[in-house]
């Protein structure tokens, strides 16, 4: 079995495990926290991660403390997650994530 056929049973796994008829946000959260993790990025989007980590460990190399390095990762993901928000539909909560990750 090649690895992508293994992550589209993996994928077809967690589908057929989540109740449709469930009534529980957590539920849902759950089902949405494992779907994403299943995702796989395009070659170009691994590239990118690549020159992104490599930037993050070049900035250590030249004297950026840990913390700077990680408050910059953590800034990457919340302006990320602002951007997801605004292409869902919800434009208030990704400036509020926005503004979040402005905060040193």
């Amino acid at each position: 079995m090649s690895p992508q056929a293994g992550r589209e049973s993996d994928w077809r796994a967690v589908i057929a495990a989540h109740p449709l008829e469930s009534h529980e946000a957590a539920a849902w959260l759950r089902y949405g926290v494992a779907l994403s993790q299943l995702i796989e990025p395009s070659a170009q989007e691994r590239q990118q991660q690549q020159q992104a980590g490599l930037a993050f460990a070049h900035a250590e190399a030249l004297g950026a403390s840990k913390k700077a390095v990680a408050l910059s990762q953590r800034q990457a993901t919340l302006l990320g997650l602002a951007q997801a928000l605004e292409l869902a539909g919800a434009g208030a909560a990704a400036a509020a994530l926005g503004r979040l990750a402005d905060w040193p």
